[in-house]
Formats: C-alpha cells, structure tokens, sequence
C-alpha cells in the first residue's frame, strides 16, 4: 500500500514468523541466522542501526566502573589502613575490585535465558567425540628409533582417577592399545567413534 500522505509504502511480508529458520543460511553461514525482509530504506537503517549497536556494545559504562571501584574502596577501609603486608593487601583489593566488576558485566537476554534455563549453547544435528591426535601420532612414532619429524617428546599427560579406594590411570591411547581381543578388528577412528567408556 502507498500511504496517499506521506508517500511511504507500507509492505506487508507474507510469512507466518517475522524471523524464520532458514536452513541454507545456517548451513552456509555455519550459524543461528534469523532472516527476514528488508524492503524499505527505514527498515534497512533500523537494521544496520540495530547491529552496530549489538556488536559495539561495551561491557559497562565508565561511571559504572568508578562507581563500583568507589564502594570497594568504601567497604575495605581497613585494607587501605593496613600498613603490615601490603603487597596482600593491594592484591585482595585488586581481586575484590575485578570480582564485582566482573558480576556487574551486562550480559544479553538470550545468554541470560539459555543459562537459567539450563538451555545448551549451540545446537547441532550430530554429537561429537573430542579426538586429540597427537597423543595418538606420538605413541605411533615411539616405536622408531629415529623420528619422522621435529615433535614434542613430553610424554602423554595421564589422568588419576580414584575408584573404590584405588587410583586407576586414564589414558585414551592406552584404552585403544590394550582394547579387548574381541575389538582387535576395530580401527581407531571407529573405536573414537563408537567406543563408550564405563
């Protein structure tokens, strides 16, 4: 419609949601997307307006910050006081200092909602195995006496796991190598893949 007034067109869009999911976005763009239609320069300006003011948005504002240094200052007087150890001192301030700076840090709606209800923070069609190679290409490579290529020679870092009274070592590499007879077929990236550890 054209508003015989002003002039202004007024479009109206033909989707049922304002914001939709469109997959080829996210799949191209490898993230949440909300698309909608842009048909008018106001509803342009309002966008761009609306995104530059989402990603320059600092984290607190300057009064806010001395504000809050202020009431540190104000509640730990005795700190200021002290003359004894003051390097521990300085440090507790410093520490309070962040603390309340760091709890005072604005935090969008969205972030705020995921969290208090227990929401993830991503999606994904699949689920996916944590794999660190270079544990694996090392212990690989030991058995030559003379390395391929320049690599770290640390040694694979083991984790202590108490259970029953006893420390029981965990290791993903040693899982794979010591598997059981029945799984000797298995190749690596199928026990990755599939194998779940109880």
């Amino acid at each position: 419609m054209v508003d015989p007034a002003t002039g202004a067109l007024k479009m109206k869009k033909g989707e049922a949601w304002i914001n939709f999911f469109s997959p080829i976005l996210t799949y191209l763009l490898r993230c949440n997307t909300d698309t909608t239609s842009l048909l008018s320069g106001t509803a342009i300006k309002a966008t761009v307006a609306y995104i530059t003011d989402y990603v320059t948005k600092p984290g607190l504002n300057t009064y806010s910050m001395f504000d809050t240094i202020r009431q540190i200052f104000e509640r730990n007087e005795t700190l200021l006081a002290a003359k004894d150890n003051i390097n521990s001192s300085a440090r507790s301030l410093v520490t309070k200092m962040v603390n309340a700076l760091t709890a005072k840090l604005e935090i969008g709606s969205p972030m705020a909602s995921m969290y208090l209800l227990g929401n993830p923070d991503h999606y994904t069609s699949h689920k996916f195995v944590n794999f660190y190679w270079k544990s694996f290409v090392r212990e690989a490579r030991s058995v030559f006496s003379t390395p391929l290529e320049e690599i770290d020679d640390t040694p694979e870092k083991v984790m202590l796991n108490k259970s029953k009274g006893k420390f029981v070592a965990l290791s993903r590499v040693h899982d794979y190598i010591y598997r059981p007879s029945v799984f000797g077929y298995i190749n690596l990236y199928n026990w990755i893949q599939c194998a779940n550890k109880k």
